[in-house]
């Protein structure tokens, strides 16, 4: 009984003494700053979370694309060739030249090898009205002729015009041109006239020496004789005919 008392009250001051006394702890390392934890970061949250500006230059100071041009482009050799077929003959022609003050050595050499072998066609000259002519503009009504005045007979209240054989009422001209057709160089087929024969020695027509075709003009500084060709404009009067007279 005793020493079941000694041994409780040993226990309860080793207890005591245990509360009174708590061992102390080992000194812990300190953490080095490789070894430290990383704050946790923060979620960014309004103005913090956007992108950060580029340097991008402002869309004004950007250049503008360039215009569509006025025309498709060309690319096949029969687009070209439409384009070329629709444009009138002077058109085309005033187009080339306007264009050939800008064009580039390139566009020069193109267009050269292109016209290659292309020789200007022979310029003629009228036999009927002693206009200059190519061939290839001749058309049914490139050439006319006004009604001859000297060739008039007025009877019964009537006006017959002998260089075409019309009649009209009074003194009025005949509708239109006395003659109208294509030019020829040729004076056998240049007769038009009612009043001459066919087969006579006069055709009523002009030689280029009366309608002054060529014009001897000599310079005065150089003493050289040049030629002038004196075209007639449309409308005027040519100068009297010699009439052939009927029995």
């Amino acid at each position: 009984m005793l020493g079941s008392l000694k041994s409780l009250r040993l226990s309860r001051k080793r207890g005591s003494e245990a509360l009174e006394d708590p061992p102390t702890a080992e000194p812990s390392a300190e953490p080095s700053p490789s070894n430290s934890p990383k704050p946790a970061s923060k979620p960014m949250t309004g103005s913090l979370s956007r992108k950060p500006k580029s340097n991008a230059k402002p869309r004004s100071s950007l250049k503008a694309p360039p215009p569509p041009p006025d025309t498709p482009e060309v690319t096949t050799r029969k687009a070209l060739q439409a384009i070329v077929r629709s444009l009138p003959p002077k058109t085309f022609h005033n187009s080339v030249l306007s264009r050939l003050q800008d064009a580039t050595p390139d566009q020069v050499s193109v267009l050269t090898q292109i016209l290659n072998g292309v020789e200007p066609p022979s310029l003629l000259h009228c036999a009927r009205c002693h206009s200059n002519y190519y061939e290839e503009e001749n058309v049914e009504r490139s050439c006319v002729m006004d009604h001859d005045d000297n060739s008039t007979e007025v009877k019964h209240g009537e006006t017959t015009w002998g260089c075409c054989g019309h009649t009209v009422d009074g003194e009025d001209t005949p509708l239109g041109w006395c003659y109208e057709g294509k030019h020829t160089d040729d004076r056998a087929k240049a007769r038009y006239r009612e009043d001459y024969e066919s087969d006579g020695s006069e055709d009523g027509l002009q030689t280029c020496e009366q309608h002054k075709c060529k014009r001897r003009v000599r310079n005065s500084e150089s003493g050289d004789e040049t030629h002038v060709v004196v075209t007639r404009r449309r409308g005027e009067r040519l100068p009297p005919t010699k009439r052939k007279r009927t029995s």
